[in-house]
């Protein structure tokens, strides 16, 4: 699929999706009506870009959100005549200061046809993260959600602060429509609700910020939370799941599991500036327990219908929503860089062999303990990841407050609220090192055979007992090896350390084929 260039495609082109077997598989269909409109609007200032005409279509739909004499009127049957662009961007030069009549509904349309490729990219974020749903939801069926979203930007850009002059537009919407996409899914879908984590899987699929605010909604004082975010923190640092077991369906800890949880909660609390308060088995799994109570008042809470979201007040963006709100912007990109290569050589591999490739912590020890005979167990990989990480958090507030002092991140409590956006940063940064990597294998793979690897690979909504051909298994084998090759290469990691991974990189292999495919 070719991605739109120019503004006037931008704003007048929807996605729509063809024929498989014909192999049009995605394809720009155009509103006449938008492309005329987009067209006549560019005359003005041809000088423009596309950030600013999504600015300006925002700004008006919020000025008549504001100045709406009945919230029962229909916003498709009122016409205005639009704000001209020297008035409502003084700064800004344009050829003509005409006004246009046009209403409310196209001008909607305009933005939901500019975030098209902000559906696609969180349909397709949504397929790869949500697996066990793949049998039944397609990238299409999501991307439908997603769609359904964007066109009702008034909602969807309901926080979203125009004032701000670096706040990006598309880098908020596809975080937005990603989250919509998954509460919609778990308002909607038995069995995903049902599937969706045991008490214990819950705690893991946690964020700091989700624990943090569940625990408050529970009348509980800043600093008690503070102390049950630290078990909680121990307890995901060092309470791994078997192979055979899945993250949602974790079992309870053992009392060895737990007495190893307490000990370390008790070494961390003496090296922090908190109240010391100890714990053992029972303490750790008492409070486990209430932060899992928490956790589940707290999500069924946030899975609501989408008419009641008008009913949710938002706070105020945090220095980091902005950051996150410019997501493709290259200063963010550069700072996750920049803290990440100053990290020690075996921070980075884990790193890459954790958030890149998608290993457990048993499996980087596994890849790992030859060159790094300290880091031979489970629990040695994860007190080390968090050493890694809690510096490359404070590494980072170091930068971006340098770099913006008029946003900066001044206190823990700002810290633990960009913990979970800067975790989701540094995997896009690891996942990009990774991917360069695949790049450079693939080139030493005959093209032949990685048609063939593209040509039977599984659709993403068939079962999974399509067969596959001899000639694409050995074509997906030979990319592979050449992939560990250069990985193990790039890494400095010894010959064969990554063999014993060999089936998850080679899965990793298939879903990157099938998502550049898409892309």
């Amino acid at each position: 699929m070719k991605k739109r260039e120019d503004i006037v495609q931008k704003f007048s082109t929807f996605l729509s999706f063809g024929d498989r077997k014909s192999g049009h598989k995605y394809f720009w269909q155009t509103d006449p009506q938008l492309e005329r409109q987009i067209k006549h609007l560019t005359q003005s200032d041809p000088e423009a870009k596309e950030e600013f005409w999504a600015k300006y279509f925002l700004k008006i739909l919020k000025e008549v959100s504001q100045t709406e004499s009945s919230r029962k009127a229909s916003i498709s049957s009122i016409e205005f005549s639009v704000t001209p662009l020297f008035l409502l961007f003084p700064s800004r030069t344009v050829v003509n200061h005409q006004t246009l009549t046009i209403t409310p509904l196209i001008t909607a349309r305009h933005l939901s046809a500019y975030l098209q490729e902000a559906c696609l990219w969180a349909a397709q974020k949504t397929h790869l993260k949500y697996q066990f749903l793949r049998y039944k939801y397609s990238i299409e069926e999501y991307f439908q959600i997603a769609a359904s979203f964007a066109n009702l930007p008034e909602k969807l850009f309901k926080s979203f602060n125009l004032d701000r002059p670096r706040s990006n537009i598309e880098g908020y919407a596809k975080l937005a429509i990603f989250r919509f996409i998954r509460d919609k899914i778990y308002q909607q879908d038995v069995e995903a609700k049902s599937r969706k984590f045991s008490n214990y899987g819950l705690l893991k699929d946690l964020s700091a910020k989700e624990l943090t605010e569940a625990l408050a909604s529970q009348g509980i004082n800043q600093q008690t939370i503070e102390l049950y975010r630290l078990i909680w923190q121990c307890f995901s640092e060092i309470y791994q799941p078997q192979q055979e077991d899945s993250t949602r369906s974790l079992k309870p800890p053992t009392q060895k599991d737990l007495k190893q949880i307490a000990d370390y909660y008790n070494q961390r609390l003496n090296q922090l500036d908190l109240p010391k308060l100890l714990a053992n088995e029972d303490k750790v799994q008492e409070i486990l327990e209430i932060c899992i109570k928490a956790a589940r008042n707290y999500r069924t809470k946030q899975f609501l219908p989408l008419e009641e979201y008008d009913r949710i007040s938002d706070s105020n963006p945090t220095p980091w929503d902005i950051a996150v709100y410019e997501e493709e912007n290259q200063q963010v990109q550069l700072l996750v860089a920049k803290v990440f290569a100053a990290i020690p050589e075996a921070g980075q591999i884990m790193l890459i062999l954790g958030q890149g490739l998608d290993l457990t912590q048993s499996e980087i020890a596994t890849v790992i303990k030859t060159k790094y005979p300290e880091l031979q167990k489970q629990y040695q990989v994860a007190r080390h990841l968090a050493r890694y990480t809690k510096n490359i958090l404070k590494d980072f507030a170091n930068e971006w407050n340098q770099a913006n002092p008029s946003n900066a991140i001044d206190n823990e409590q700002d810290l633990a609220k960009i913990k979970e956006a800067l975790d989701e940063c540094l995997q896009s940064h690891c996942q990009r090192l990774v991917k360069s990597i695949l790049e450079q294998a693939s080139q030493e793979v005959n093209k032949a055979e990685k048609s063939l690897v593209f040509s039977n690979r599984l659709h993403h909504n068939q079962p999974i007992t399509v067969e596959v051909s001899p000639e694409a298994l050995k074509a997906k084998q030979t990319l592979t090896k050449a992939f560990i090759f250069k990985l193990e290469t790039e890494l400095n990691l010894p010959i064969d350390a990554i063999l014993p991974v060999f089936n998850k990189v080679g899965f990793l292999v298939e879903e990157s084929l099938v998502y550049d495919r898409l892309t």
